[in-house]
């Protein structure tokens, strides 16, 4: 039987294991695959969160696996890094590699157009505006995967005196104000938080009272305080025609899809914005039958009906589950 004394000894001459996050941060989905990497952190002397690129080269290096078995890993470990506030670095090659760059597609608007397509005034399209022009930022200028942006939280977002950064990536910035991807995400940070914090009726009257950028107008790179959004538990959340936005829903891919579209075809439009864009137009009930809607009402309209019908299904589910 061995000596208390000498195994005290011994407990305090060993290294402490590094502070790791909770075995079950990435939930029921991906338990098994978190754990197995945060076993393989501790036994080797690294930090499982945030991790690096050279532990994730020799994590699928010691435990190799089939393809798609490496490719859950890896979305276990970057869903625990997303709900902490990290993006995950990934190496050039291998399964935890980033898929090349899409090469552009020919027709498709300059992503500052999209922004500048995309209203900043007004209710309740001056709020659909502004998520969007986020939208453009992320999924185009910064090329994040859509499942990924549905996903990210306040804490992938930082705002100081360096400019604005989502996770490790740099917003770029643009001269002219109506087309600054920094600006455009400032602009959504602010209005998430007033709706977050204050709720609808002030945001509301924010954008009511708003003025529109213009391109000899002033920039806005800073937050100004206080910044309500960094308690936001998303910063994409759902919002029906009417400006009611869910709490802690995201924005579905098939919505991301819609409002992606929605911004091409008017960045492709000549005209001014930031004027309503589904507003109808009083006419005789004959002349209504003879016109053909434009694709920005079809995609308004489709994106409507997936709001409403994803609102609609969580609601099924809850009745199902017994939770009026």
């Amino acid at each position: 039987m061995s000596d208390p004394a000498n195994r005290s000894t011994t407990d305090r001459a060993s290294p402490a294991p590094a502070a790791s996050p909770p075995r079950d941060a990435a939930g029921a989905g991906y338990g098994r695959e978190w754990a197995l990497f945060c076993d393989y952190a501790a036994a080797t002397g690294q930090p499982a969160l945030p991790t690096t690129v050279p532990t994730l080269v020799g994590f699928f290096a010691a435990l190799p696996a089939r393809p798609a078995t490496q490719a859950r890993r890896v979305r276990a470990i970057a869903a625990v890094h997303r709900q902490t506030g990290y993006l995950l670095p990934r190496p050039e090659t291998g399964p935890a590699a980033l898929p090349r760059p899409r090469a552009a597609r020919a027709g498709v608007p300059d992503p500052g157009e999209m922004i500048a397509a995309c209203a900043t005034r007004g209710w309740p399209h001056g709020l659909h505006g502004r998520r969007d022009a986020f939208l453009v930022v992320a999924t185009v200028v910064l090329d994040l995967p859509r499942a990924r942006v549905r996903e990210l939280v306040p804490a992938a977002v930082i705002v100081d005196d360096e400019g604005v950064r989502v996770g490790a990536q740099p917003v770029p910035v643009d001269v002219d104000p109506r087309r600054c991807p920094t600006c455009a995400v400032v602009r959504w940070l602010e209005l998430l938080g007033v709706l977050d914090g204050l709720g609808r009726g002030s945001a509301r009257m924010d954008l009511t009272r708003a003025h529109a950028p213009t391109a000899t107008g002033p920039h806005r790179h800073q937050c100004r305080a206080p910044q309500r959004w960094c308690a936001a538990a998303t910063l994409l959340p759902a919002i029906d025609r009417y400006g009611w936005h869910d709490d802690y829903r995201p924005i579905t891919a098939r919505t991301i899809r819609t409002r992606l579209a929605l911004t091409a075809a008017r960045a492709s439009q000549p005209g001014e914005h930031d004027s309503p864009p589904d507003v109808p137009t009083v006419r005789t009930r004959a002349a209504a039958g003879r016109e053909t809607p434009s694709l920005d009402q079809v995609l308004t309209l489709l994106d409507s009906i997936a709001d409403d019908a994803d609102a609609l299904n969580d609601r099924i589910i809850a009745l199902l589950e017994g939770n009026p």
